[in-house]
């Protein structure tokens, strides 16, 4: 039988009930009906059955029920055949059937349901005068509480599987969900630490930069600043020249003066751009 389902509890809660009901059966029989040697008889050798099935419920439950079925069976058709009452044994037999139908699976519950079905309609007809009514009776009953108790048995079963699968499959998403979860953590983390690094790194970058063209800037204006001062001393060095030769000059001279001219042209162009650049920044 499986272990989480409904037996384990059932067959406790059957033993214990067992055990103090039989128990109680036998200290009435033994004060109130000592004359009655058969009755304590019985509820002795059943009590004994119940605290043996107590004993190995755990490790063996069905044989704990094979055995607390098979002597109260074989004591009460002891009973009934000795005692012409058959109501208090029949009783018991249609528990029986009960305990079968709950308690025992596949061929061992078919085979001990034939077993207290046989005895149903053997023994308990002895001393009955009408054979026929009384095996119809007696079979009806037994039907009557062990069909729908196994029918309800096999249901109840059907829908523990299907609750015990969808647990497993509940509890096999949550686990990949909270995998993903770490991973997304993982990942943001990573994430996180990288854009911490990226703008450390263009932070860094942007400040080279600038340095780098604040140099840049502070270079080039003052060569374009060093620059000019020698290429205007220079042209007016040819403009005086030019004055004192009377306004001739030679080509040589004329050229100097063309090319002076252009590199202070350039020298203006980048002072320039640099103040519009400096306004732009």
């Amino acid at each position: 039988m499986e272990g989480r389902n409904i037996e384990p509890f059932f067959l406790n809660t059957l033993l214990k009930a067992c055990v103090v009901g039989v128990a109680l059966i036998l200290a009435a029989n033994f004060f109130f009906f000592p004359e009655d040697t058969i009755g304590v008889s019985i509820a002795l050798v059943i009590l004994l059955a119940c605290l043996v099935a107590h004993h190995v419920r755990e490790k063996h439950p069905t044989s704990a029920v094979i055995i607390l079925t098979s002597i109260t069976l074989a004591a009460v058709c002891y009973q009934r055949l000795m005692q012409i009452s058959p109501s208090i044994t029949l009783a018991t037999v249609i528990i029986i059937g009960f305990v079968f139908s709950v308690m025992l699976k596949g061929r061992i519950m078919w085979v001990m349901h034939g077993i207290a079905f046989i005895m149903l309609n053997t023994v308990f007809l002895y001393h009955v005068s009408d054979v026929v009514t009384a095996a119809i009776n007696y079979s009806i009953l037994y039907l009557i509480i062990a069909y729908p108790s196994g029918v309800l048995k096999v249901n109840y079963d059907r829908i523990h599987q299907h609750l015990r699968h969808t647990n497993n499959e509940m509890k096999k998403k949550a686990a990949e969900i909270a995998q993903q979860n770490e991973e997304l953590q993982k990942t943001q983390h990573d994430l996180s630490i990288l854009n911490k690094n990226l703008e450390q790194m263009v932070g860094e970058r942007t400040a080279k930069i600038k340095a780098q063209n604040d140099m840049l800037i502070s270079y080039s204006h003052t060569n374009a600043h060093h620059l000019r001062g020698p290429v205007a001393r220079l042209l007016g060095l040819a403009a005086i020249y030019k004055l004192e030769s009377g306004g001739k000059i030679d080509t040589l001279v004329e050229k100097m003066i063309e090319q002076a001219s252009e590199v202070d042209a350039v020298v203006k162009k980048i002072n320039a751009d640099l103040e519009s650049k400096e306004l732009e920044m």
